[in-house]
């Protein structure tokens, strides 16, 4: 799990209870918070790539190679 604000790995189980506390920034957390937070975080970045029209180009390229590959029995290259 990462720290949504600073994204830092480093926490620790508080002494009062469910709480996790980032020890970079000090930011104090329940596990369900935190998976709402990455939750957020990965829909705000597909709404970003959804607007790029390069991004969707791109992704479709990188389907359609995946697809070759397992075609042509090759490991997936990316």
């Amino acid at each position: 799990m990462r720290c949504p604000d600073c994204n830092s790995e480093e926490f620790k189980k508080s002494r009062q209870g469910a709480f996790y506390v980032c020890l970079r920034c000090g930011l104090s957390l329940k596990p369900w918070e935190i998976e709402k937070a990455r939750e957020r975080a990965k829909k705000e970045i597909k709404d970003l790539e959804d607007k790029d029209p390069d991004a969707e180009k791109e992704r479709k390229r990188r389907d359609r190679r995946k697809y070759r590959n397992w075609y042509e029995g090759r490991e997936n290259i990316d």
